[in-house]
């Protein structure tokens, strides 16, 4: 799990922090600081190109979660779906992001919790996050607001889980081979599939070669994230064990 994925998870102070990494079909729980990690998966340097690659993602990705996308009064929400618009400096640096991501799941080993396979794409994703490859046709990136995130608990602009990649066909009339993961309150959608693209999403939020991009907002994102309710109950208990003393320290500074 990158570190700049743990870092955004809503808890203060970040020093000392722990996190539950948790995979509820393995029964895997895990108490981590950084997220759980490969020491012998990156070099140095390619550690910091991905790195490049997810501080930009994440500068974006703040940027659009203060995006104003519904009403919430205590626990009611009201949620206005469509797409949004917005810029970004570099969209194909964010598809970059995305298929670091996807490469450092798909290269743990298979019988480790969180790993996806993504066959042959697994070479094209590294020559995209490394080499700076042009990016085919087969690939493209969407992104969607993460709405449980944003109803389900107190501060929509807080950030309190994140998900690790999945992969499968997604779409209705047109469906193509997808992988999504959660992150900075959104849904990242990766298309990776030579047969042509998924409409999982509305063609406008698909950003490869696009200068006005736009994210997607549905209240099916609800119901795609409802699943990890349970598990946030069941480590609500965990979490406050691992973090009490900062808590508590936290209470008397404030």
């Amino acid at each position: 799990m990158p570190e700049a994925f743990v870092r955004q998870v809503n808890m203060l102070p970040k020093s000392g922090e722990q996190h539950m990494v948790i995979h509820p079909n393995l029964g895997f729980r895990q108490a981590s600081k950084t997220g759980r990690f490969d020491r012998a998966l990156l070099c140095g340097p390619c550690d910091q190109k991905l790195g490049r690659y997810e501080e930009g993602a994440f500068r974006l990705l703040n940027r659009l979660r203060s995006r104003k996308v519904g009403e919430k009064n205590g626990t009611e929400s009201v949620i206005r779906e469509g797409n949004y618009p917005f810029r970004a400096p570099s969209p194909s640096d964010f598809i970059r992001f995305a298929c670091g991501v996807l490469w450092k799941y798909g290269s743990i080993p298979t019988a480790a919790p969180g790993y996806i396979d993504v066959g042959d794409f697994l070479a094209v994703f590294e020559n995209i996050c490394f080499r700076e490859a042009d990016i085919p046709k087969s690939v493209d990136v969407g992104i969607e607001r993460d709405m449980y995130s944003f109803a389900g608990f107190a501060n929509p602009n807080d950030v309190y889980y994140y998900r690790t990649p999945s992969v499968g066909p997604r779409g209705n009339a047109r469906v193509a081979q997808l992988a999504w993961f959660s992150v900075a309150g959104f849904i990242v959608h990766v298309r990776f599939d030579e047969d042509g693209p998924s409409d999982h999403l509305p063609a406008r939020c698909w950003i490869r070669g696009k200068e006005q991009l736009n994210f997607h907002v549905s209240m099916r994102s609800i119901d795609e994230v409802r699943y990890l309710a349970p598990s946030i109950q069941t480590v609500s208990r965990d979490l406050n064990r691992l973090n009490g003393k900062i808590l508590a320290k936290s209470a008397s500074i404030d």
